[in-house]
């Protein structure tokens, strides 16, 4: 009974109440174990989820970093759960269904995980001030090249101290946001920073390469201002009044108003604005041309709001690179 009391608990520490409900209502017929190996704590499993192609979950307590611990492929694992060291419905469910099997095997494997985390937590302390790491430090072993920080990045792009110091004060308070609401990619606080410094990683990449002629330092500034909507419109939507990245309506209607008096666009898109309206109460400081602007108004590709979708190649880049940070890397 003790087991079975701490079997429970541990399990809410690692999820949340609507998960806990949600896994109650996956049929046991979901999930399949494959492999079990006790000796070692090797599981190797797979879910039914509502596509064809069924989600991994394998575990490997043998593995040092969390990262390695549990592989699992379904989108809000990977984009909310795991960045904040959580268990998705699928993980709980696999633990009643282990549970039910195996409840020294399974308390076993949830205690050694719970132990883990601690002892990561005490050791990757996060620095608040910290503009040249991820904050989810997984990230780091996912990326087949060596990511640059945005110091270096400042450098490349020749920003004064006067500049540096107002993108700084955005991209800190980035690390307190989501990259996105409502479950979608980098749903964790600091998820937005991580996502900006991502993107822009990729950006300079991209505009290294043979595929792509843009100018370096504009595709960087571009990737670092992609998103500083979200900073100024999450802030809003969190309530965090002390944040100083604020931008009031009448000017998002100044920005809507240029882009269709400039670019003869027509559409709406607040958060296109919002990253303009930020750009512009800062224009004495951050550089920017037209070529930009219309990458930052494009930066979404097909899913942008204004048109008729006018992609230049900075756009077309910008965008590739987003994609590649939400899409294959959840943040």
């Amino acid at each position: 009974m003790v087991i079975q009391n701490n079997f429970v608990e541990i399990l809410k520490n690692l999820s949340d109440k609507n998960t806990l409900d949600r896994a109650e209502s996956i049929s046991n017929n979901c999930i399949r174990i494959i492999k079990i190996e006790k000796e070692i704590g090797l599981i190797e499993a797979e879910v039914q989820g509502n596509k064809l192609i069924p989600y991994k979950l394998n575990f490997d307590m043998s593995q040092k970093t969390l990262y390695d611990m549990i592989y699992h492929d379904c989108p809000d694992y990977l984009a909310r759960k795991k960045p904040n060291n959580r268990f998705c419905k699928h993980i709980v469910k696999f633990f009643y269904i282990l549970n039910s099997q195996d409840s020294v095997l399974a308390h076993r494997l949830l205690t050694e995980f719970t132990t883990k985390i601690i002892e990561l937590t005490q050791s990757n302390k996060i620095d608040l001030l910290d503009i040249n790491n991820f904050i989810n430090k997984d990230l780091k072993n996912q990326l087949d090249f060596d990511y640059k920080g945005f110091d270096f990045f400042f450098d490349l792009s020749e920003l004064d101290d006067s500049a540096r110091k107002v993108v700084k004060e955005i991209l800190l308070e980035a690390r307190k946001l989501p990259a996105a609401l409502r479950g979608f990619h980098g749903g964790y606080e600091g998820g937005l920073f991580d996502h900006i410094l991502l993107v822009t990683n990729y950006a300079y990449k991209l505009s290294n390469s043979k595929s792509y002629q843009v100018d370096v330092k504009k595709a960087v500034l571009t990737a670092i201002y992609h998103d500083f909507g979200k900073v100024s419109y999450y802030s809003y939507k969190k309530k965090d009044f002390t944040s100083k990245i604020t931008v009031a309506r009448e000017e998002l209607d100044k920005v809507h108003d240029e882009i269709v008096r400039k670019f003869n666009y027509e559409g709406r898109h607040y958060h296109i604005e919002e990253a303009i309206a930020v750009l512009k109460k800062n224009d004495d400081v951050l550089f920017y041309d037209d070529e930009m602007y219309k990458a930052i108004i494009f930066h979404h590709g097909q899913w942008s709001k204004y048109y008729p979708i006018d992609m230049n190649e900075l756009a077309n880049l910008v965008h590739k690179a987003d994609m590649i940070a939400s899409q294959t890397h959840f943040v």
